[in-house]
């Protein structure tokens, strides 16, 4: 009899630790990532008057269609004289522009970018598709798109003024990373690397105006170090670590959300994450389904991962889009909330004096941290229960 209460007591202990692998879902946050599920994505607008030459502006309308192929950023030409309700036209209010051509790029969040495409003694078409290369591409996101294929994450560290505090924030991320990798066989899925670390420096810092443009940094006003998790298809998730926050046991909770296998009890509006400004080609997207092993742009599993965190394809909740589309041919545009090329990112609202944990700021994972103890804690009283029960004589 007493063999079969420890038998009993080591199965209820063995489904305990076993259970969530078997309720697990069968793609990992990481693999989500790469899945576009109605991507929130960037405008581009482009400003003319009725006195604008006929080749600039065709220019411009020529330019734009083929240059954000394949990106998340919409383009669109608007001429300020014919297209006086538009609702973009608030933008150059904002901006204060009043000279023309001219051109504006939104972010997810409403924030604006004044992007320059005329300059003197130069060809309005080269002044434009320099703009554009810049918007679309830089050094360090060329980077951070080689390894989010490939590795865990990409842990992007902005440095800032003070050399003890960047070294500081190197150690810091060196040791989450380091943590990540020694448990990362033993991960619901395997994955074959582990995050990397790029390193944003002062040196770097006037080539990548965009990049901090789109975590709600200003190149001239960073001091101090920052960190960033980019994971799946150039994805911000989570805040933007900087000073209390950004501490070894906040970064490698994060980075532990996106090795789980099971998204569902988590809010898709910050575990999808924010995407980057960036290009993402045929050639990027036949290497990310080569690695996955399945194709993330087949609508099957599209179908499938939306039931997983589910919601529907090409609808939205995120409270951050700039302009909603409707699913016929015409398009009602609503205007979003105007920010500055200067105000502080969205996920770096949270005043540092509080300094919450990662469970803390995303209600989500405190529940089922809570849930998952909850259950251990009622499997080994049972447990106990049969193993102490008096036997009969």
């Amino acid at each position: 009899m007493i063999k079969l209460q420890r038998l009993v007591l080591f199965a209820c202990l063995w489904s305990c630790f076993w259970a969530p692998a078997a309720l697990g879902c069968k793609y990992n946050v990481r693999e989500t990532g790469f899945v576009d599920l109605g991507v929130e994505p960037y405008y581009f607008y482009g400003y003319i008057k009725n006195d604008t030459p006929a080749d600039i502006a065709s220019s411009f309308k020529g330019v734009l269609s083929a240059a954000f192929m394949d990106s998340n950023i919409r383009p669109e030409v608007i001429s300020t004289d014919q297209e006086k309700q538009h609702p973009a036209l608030e933008y150059l209010k904002s901006s204060q522009i009043k000279s023309f051509p001219a051109a504006i790029l939104v972010s997810p969040d409403g924030q604006l970018l004044t992007v320059t495409v005329m300059e003197p003694n130069r060809p309005f078409r080269d002044t434009l598709q320099s703009a554009i290369d810049d918007i679309l591409s830089s050094p360090k996101r060329e980077e951070i798109l080689q390894h989010v294929i490939e590795a865990y994450c990409v842990v992007l560290l902005i440095e800032g003024t003070n050399i003890q505090k960047n070294a500081e924030a190197r150690a810091i991320a060196h040791d989450a990373i380091k943590k990540i990798e020694s448990q990362i066989e033993i991960l619901p899925k395997p994955i074959a690397r582990p995050p990397v670390m790029v390193v944003v420096d002062s040196k770097s810092l006037s080539q990548e105006k965009v990049l901090l443009w789109s975590l709600g940094l200003n190149a001239q006003d960073i001091t101090a170090p920052h960190i960033a998790i980019i994971y799946g298809k150039a994805r911000w998730i989570g805040p933007l670590f900087k000073g209390e926050q950004l501490t070894e046991a906040n970064l490698t909770n994060l980075l532990f959300i996106i090795g789980d296998d099971c998204e569902c009890g988590l809010d898709h509006r910050w575990a999808q994450g924010t995407m980057l400004p960036v290009k993402w080609d045929q050639k990027l997207q036949a290497k990310a389904a080569a690695n996955l092993g399945f194709d993330p742009e087949n609508p099957m599993i599209k179908m499938e991962i939306c039931s997983i965190v589910g919601r529907g394809i090409g609808g939205s909740s995120y409270p951050g889009v700039p302009f909603e589309y409707q699913s016929d041919n015409s398009r009602q545009i609503v205007p979003a909330q105007v920010k500055n090329t200067t105000s502080p990112a969205a996920a770096d609202k949270k005043p540092d004096a509080d300094n919450p944990p990662i469970a803390d700021i995303y209600p989500p994972l405190r529940a089922m941290s809570l849930v998952t103890i909850g259950l251990v804690i009622v499997v080994i009283i049972i447990g106990i229960a049969v193993l102490l029960r008096p036997r009969k004589i």
